[in-house]
């Protein structure tokens, strides 16, 4: 997934993201029913009086209908997403999530990155006319990004054809994600395709086409199962700051002819796609955190029939910590040989701590390996001698690994906690 993952049964009792999943067996509301009745704890309080515009005053006339409501699904839907808004604080604040104070201040700040993404994902994209929007940067963050990658978002559908072109520069990793489900914003059900860079043919200068179509027929051209909804690019560097993103475009193969203004019922379509995934996000993040601390749970790979926005290609693993101002957490682990490796810190919101002025990340060209081929790798408020990761701050968090492409499952890695 973009870096949104969810652990196994085996692992902690239930996929992180399968609060969003369902099925046709389930006894479970519709999805509408259910995140209408999530959002609507009770009636909506007014506690104060709207001042009217002066530009616009009720008449007192009999018979006058300037003050009547407007009959519009659209705002109805409106109304129904700001009630998921209004209630959405509930995820991060309920004491079972055993957050520290500044979990809840980054829940509050979480909402806003998600409101940002949410209308770039469900309001201005349209999977006829398909355009690749930026998941995260420096300033917003979601889904477990990782601070050595880049990842894009598509809405799609399953009945149409589309081409993607590029120009890769040499990236360690770079894959095309198809993801199935209903297209209404919930999380989805299942991977229907992945597609990265060794299943690729390039051209001496790394311009690449490939079409993702129901009925592939050639080299680059791969199946969009029916269900498919949306797709996700990532691309990983081994030395972020350094590295040249790949080029990348998509279109639909059939001409599309030009987009009208949206009607009263698309909108309100478009306005419960947001809420929906806007709910969805909530329920998978914060994490689930009833874990010790200080210590790896088991590696596992990502399922493609779990739900969620993970990826086949990847291995995950991670660490909830807590470390006082003189403590440093000893993480010691050897790695298969893979494409990729890295660890870094979250907070709880499984968002990237400061990387543009802390160092939260090593991966496998910026660490260091000890004589036997193991690495020794520091997490700590103060900076350590090699391989070090900063806690940007933060006194809890999460510390998260991934290996991709990975020739076997890695050993779980051995913590110890030391003093200064």
């Amino acid at each position: 997934m973009p870096a949104s993952v969810g652990t196994s049964n085996r692992r902690t009792g239930a996929a992180w993201s399968d609060s969003c999943s369902r099925s046709a067996g389930e006894s479970t509301a519709s999805t509408s029913t259910r995140w209408t009745r999530w959002a609507r704890h009770g009636p909506r309080s007014r506690t104060s009086t709207p001042t009217i515009s002066p530009f616009w005053k009720p008449r007192d006339e009999p018979g006058d209908t300037a003050m009547s409501e407007p009959d519009f699904e659209s705002r109805q839907a409106l109304h129904e997403f700001l009630d998921v808004i209004r209630n959405a604080e509930q995820t991060f604040l309920d004491p079972e999530k055993e957050l520290d104070h500044q979990g809840h201040v980054d829940g509050y700040q979480h909402l806003f990155h998600l409101m940002q993404i949410t209308v770039d994902f469900y309001l201005h994209n349209d999977p006829l006319r398909p355009r690749l929007v930026r998941l995260t940067d420096g300033t917003r963050k979601l889904y477990g990004d990782n601070v050595d990658s880049v990842y894009y978002f598509s809405q799609v559908r399953g009945d149409q054809e589309y081409v993607i072109r590029g120009r890769h520069f040499g990236s360690c990793y770079l894959s095309f994600c198809l993801y199935g489900g209903d297209p209404n914003g919930e999380l989805a059900d299942r991977v229907t395709l992945n597609v990265n860079h060794r299943d690729i043919a390039f051209e001496d200068d790394g311009a690449f086409e490939i079409r993702l179509t129901p009925d592939p027929q050639g080299p680059n051209e791969f199946r969009i199962d029916p269900d498919s909804v949306s797709l996700f690019t990532r691309e990983y560097f081994l030395d972020r700051a350094s590295s040249k993103e790949s080029i990348l475009s998509i279109e639909n193969a059939s001409p599309q002819p030009p987009a009208l203004p949206l009607d009263d019922a698309e909108l309100a379509r478009r306005i419960r796609s947001m809420a929906m995934f806007f709910m969805c996000t909530t329920w998978i993040a914060p994490l689930p955190v009833h874990l010790p601390f200080n210590e790896f749970c088991d590696p596992w790979e990502f399922d493609p029939e779990q739900g969620g926005w993970g990826t086949v290609d990847n291995i995950y693993c991670f660490c909830r910590f807590r470390l006082q101002e003189n403590e440093y957490l000893k993480v010691r682990f050897r790695s298969p040989e893979a494409c990729y490796w890295g660890l870094q810190t979250w907070n709880y919101l499984m968002q990237s701590m400061n990387y543009e002025d802390f160092p939260v990340c090593v991966n496998k060209q910026t660490a260091v390996p000890e004589p036997d081929g193991s690495y020794v790798v520091y997490l700590s408020h103060r900076e350590a001698p090699k391989n070090w990761i900063s806690t940007a701050g933060y006194n809890e968090g999460v510390l998260f690994a991934r290996w991709l492409l990975a020739e076997e499952l890695p050993e779980t890695p051995e913590v110890e906690l030391g003093g200064w």
